[in-house]
């Protein structure tokens, strides 16, 4: 959107100069998104079946403000997958959960309670298709969302999925998903 007062501004500046004046003019802060999402990706090499490529979109929201407060709500928004080769079938993944959390400097909000943590397991809907897209909402009673009510600004989303890749002999490991740019 365009300001207005930009246009004016080497105006009132010059004529301030000549005047002998020292004006101090403000351009009006823009607000930050009220909504920053943001996709990661990794491709899975899988033991005897096809690799598959895997994108997990994370997003976190300032759902509005009241008596001080500021009203933040972190999720799962999108997860897709592509198989590198003609589906098999099978088991590809033992599990595949994701768990969000939202956080602000050193302050950190999970969907957790007495250590469980809800996440999202995904691992039946990636081995049930070669290609796919699973979408989530963001209202609020979804399972895995993280809610924040607070007085701190500037929160980011961020997420870790736990993958267990099937018949690999190993445990299953973290995969760090990249956060979101903050939200004031």
């Amino acid at each position: 959107m365009s300001n207005p007062l930009r246009s004016v501004l080497p105006l009132f500046a010059a004529l301030a100069i000549a005047l002998g004046t020292v004006v101090a003019v403000q351009e009006p802060a823009h607000a930050a998104a009220a909504t920053q999402c943001k996709t990661s990706t990794r491709s899975f090499d899988l033991p005897r079946k096809p690799d598959v490529k895997v994108k997990a979109t994370i997003c976190i929201k300032r759902t509005g403000t009241s008596g001080g407060y500021r009203y933040y709500r972190a999720w799962v928004s999108k997860v897709s997958w592509d198989g590198t080769g003609s589906f098999t079938g099978g088991k590809r993944f033992n599990e595949f959960s994701i768990s969000m959390r939202a956080e602000s400097g050193k302050t950190t909000k999970t969907a957790c309670s007495k250590n469980i943590c809800e996440s999202f397991n995904l691992a039946s809907a990636i081995n049930g298709k070669e290609k796919g897209t699973k979408t989530f909402s963001s209202s609020a009673g979804t399972y895995g969302i993280v809610l924040v009510k607070t007085k701190k600004k500037n929160w980011t989303g961020d997420a870790t999925a736990f993958v267990d890749i099937a018949d690999d002999g190993k445990s299953g490991s973290k995969w760090g998903l990249t956060g979101t740019k903050r939200v004031a």
